[in-house]
C-alpha cells in the first residue's frame, strides 16, 4: 500500500498535469488585465519592434490526421484551448517610458479559415503552399492573437481514408519547444468531450498559474534578487574568446533576415554511435552531439575555444508544464578542450553545460549586455550558432481510430546566422540546419553536416582527438595554417 507521501507526491503529479497550482510557488499576478511582458516575451516583442514585417520568430505546425476526424469537434477543441489559455488572447505593448507590457483580453478572436480540397488535383502540393504562406505572414502581435488556424480538406489516401489537415501558425512570443505536449493534452481532452456532447459547453477546467502570473513573478523576483554571482560567471565566459566563429562565406555590410535550412538524416552507423556513445559514457545524447558539432566546427575554422549557444526550457515551477507559452532562455557555452580522447572532450562538454545551466535563468537581454561590455564590441552577440536537441518525441493530438503525422515548416526567416535542431526519434535521428542565405553558400552548410556524420562515425570512447581532427589542425597546435 502507497505511503501518504507518495499518494500525495501523485496527487501533486496530477493536479500539475491539468495547470493546477499545488503550492504558492508562482502567485496570481495583482491586475488580471495587465502585467509585465516576461524576459523571452520582451526578447520576441523588441525584434517585433525593429522589425515589423519579420516573420523570423513564425512557428507553423502542420498536422495531417488519416480516418474519420470529426471537424467540428476538432475546431471546438481548438477555440477550447484558446478559452483555457490566456497567452492566446493576449497582445503586448510599450509604454510611453518604454516599460513592455501585455495584456489579456476576455475575448479576442482568433483566425480560422477552412479549405476544401478533397476534389483538388494535387491537393497535397496545395497544402505545401498553404503551409509555406501560413508560416510567412508576419503577426500583428499587438493587435491580434498570437495563434491561426487553418483546416484543410485533403484528398483521401490509397486505402480510402479520409485526411483533414490543421495548419497551425504561432509567433513564437506564445511558443517553446515543450509546449506542444501542453496543446496536445488539452486538444484530446477538448474533443473527447465535444464528441460526448455535441451539444453542450465544453467543460474548461481552470489553470493557474497562467504565462502572465509567470512572467510578473519572474520580473519581481529579477528585481529583488542579487545576479553578482551571476553575471561573474558570464563574464568569465567572454573573457578573451571571440563570438563569431563561423566560417562565413560573405561579410555584407547588412544582413537580411532571408534563410534556407538543409536537412538530413544520420546514417545508421553514425546514429548507433550516438546512443551507444550516450549510454557507455552515461551523458544525455545531446552531450555527445554537441562535442561532435564542436569538433565539426574546429575541423573547419581551426579554433580551439568556441562558444555555442543553446537554449534552455526553464518550466520548473509546479503547473507550467501545462501552460502553452514561450518559457525558453538562449545561453552560450563555451567548449575548449586539453583532453587526449573523445571521451574525455565529452566529459568537459557535460562539465560546461551543467555549470552553464546552473546560471540558466540570467535573461538573454542581459547576457548580451555583459558579452559586449566584456568583448568591447558593441554589436557582439554571445554566439553566432546555436544547437537544440530534442531526444523526446514530441507527438501531436491523438484523436481516437486516427492516425496522425506532423511536420515543422520551414518559414524562409532566421534570427542566427546558422543553428542546428536534431530531433531523435526511436528510429532515426534528423538533423536540420538553418542558415542566413546572405552569409553562407550551401555547399558550406553541406560540409559541417559532412563534418557532423563523420565525427560521429569515426568517434569512440577512447578514440585520440587528433584522428578525429585534419593534419594540419594537429601539426599547427590547433591553429589552421
Amino acid at each position: 500500500m502507497p505511503s501518504l507521501e507518495e499518494l500525495q507526491a501523485l496527487m501533486r503529479s496530477r493536479l500539475t498535469a491539468v495547470g493546477i497550482s499545488v503550492d504558492g510557488g508562482v502567485p496570481t499576478r495583482r491586475n488580471h488585465d495587465r502585467a509585465a511582458q516576461s524576459f523571452s516575451q520582451r526578447i520576441v516583442w523588441a525584434h517585433q519592434q525593429r522589425v515589423p514585417d519579420s516573420t523570423a520568430n513564425n512557428i507553423c505546425l502542420a498536422f495531417t490526421f488519416t480516418g474519420v476526424v470529426d471537424e467540428t469537434a476538432l475546431r471546438r477543441a481548438l477555440l477550447g484551448v484558446v478559452e483555457r489559455h490566456e497567452i492566446l488572447r493576449t497582445t503586448y505593448h510599450t509604454d510611453d517610458d518604454g516599460s513592455y507590457y501585455q495584456l489579456i483580453h476576455t475575448d479576442l478572436p482568433i483566425r480560422v479559415q477552412t479549405l476544401d480540397l478533397d476534389d483538388a488535383p494535387a491537393s497535397t502540393e496545395r497544402l505545401s503552399e498553404l503551409i509555406a504562406e501560413a508560416a510567412t505572414e508576419p503577426f500583428d502581435l499587438a493587435g491580434e492573437s498570437s495563434i491561426r488556424l487553418t483546416f484543410v480538406r485533403l484528398t483521401a489516401d490509397a486505402d480510402g481514408q479520409p485526411r483533414l489537415a490543421v495548419v497551425i501558425a504561432m509567433q513564437h512570443i506564445i511558443w517553446d519547444g515543450m509546449t506542444l505536449p501542453a496543446m496536445a493534452r488539452d486538444v484530446e481532452r477538448f474533443y473527447a468531450q465535444a464528441i460526448a456532447n455535441p451539444d453542450g459547453a465544453l467543460e474548461i477546467p481552470p489553470l493557474s498559474p497562467q504565462v502572465a502570473d509567470f512572467a510578473e513573478w519572474e520580473q519581481d523576483r529579477f528585481a529583488a534578487d542579487d545576479h553578482a554571482s551571476d553575471t561573474a560567471f558570464w563574464e568569465d565566459q567572454f573573457r578573451d574568446i571571440s563570438t563569431t566563429v563561423l566560417p562565413y562565406d560573405r561579410r555584407p555590410e547588412s544582413v537580411s533576415e532571408r534563410s534556407a535550412r538543409m536537412d538530413r538524416q544520420l546514417s545508421d552507423h553514425a546514429e548507433s554511435v550516438l546512443r551507444s556513445l550516450s549510454s557507455e559514457l552515461r551523458v544525455p545524447p545531446f552531450s555527445v552531439f554537441l562535442a561532435v558539432y564542436y569538433l565539426a566546427l574546429r575541423r573547419i575554422t581551426g579554433q580551439r575555444d568556441i562558444l555555442i549557444g543553446t537554449t534552455v526550457a526553464n518550466r520548473e515551477e509546479v503547473g507550467m508544464e501545462a501552460l502553452i507559452g514561450n518559457f525558453s532562455n538562449s545561453i552560450a557555452l563555451r567548449i575548449g578542450t586539453d583532453g587526449a580522447a573523445f571521451a574525455d572532450l565529452v566529459a568537459d562538454v557535460r562539465a560546461v553545460t551543467d555549470s552553464a545551466f546552473g546560471h540558466r535563468t540570467f535573461p538573454f537581454e542581459h547576457l548580451v549586455e555583459v558579452a559586449r561590455r566584456i568583448t568591447g564590441d558593441p554589436q557582439a552577440q554571445p554566439f553566432d550558432t546555436l544547437v537544440l536537441f530534442i531526444d523526446q518525441e514530441l507527438q501531436g493530438p491523438q484523436l481516437p481510430g486516427v492516425s496522425s503525422t506532423w511536420e515543422l515548416a520551414h518559414k524562409g526567416r532566421a534570427l542566427l546566422p546558422l543553428a542546428v535542431e536534431t530531433f531523435m526519434h526511436a528510429d532515426r535521428t534528423e538533423v536540420q540546419i538553418s542558415y542566413q542565405i546572405d552569409l553562407f553558400e550551401p555547399s558550406t552548410v553541406e560540409r559541417i553536416h559532412d563534418n557532423i556524420e563523420q565525427v560521429l562515425s569515426d568517434a569512440t570512447a577512447d578514440r585520440p582527438l587528433s584522428d578525429l581532427l585534419p593534419a594540419d589542425l594537429v601539426t599547427s597546435g590547433g591553429v589552421q595554417v
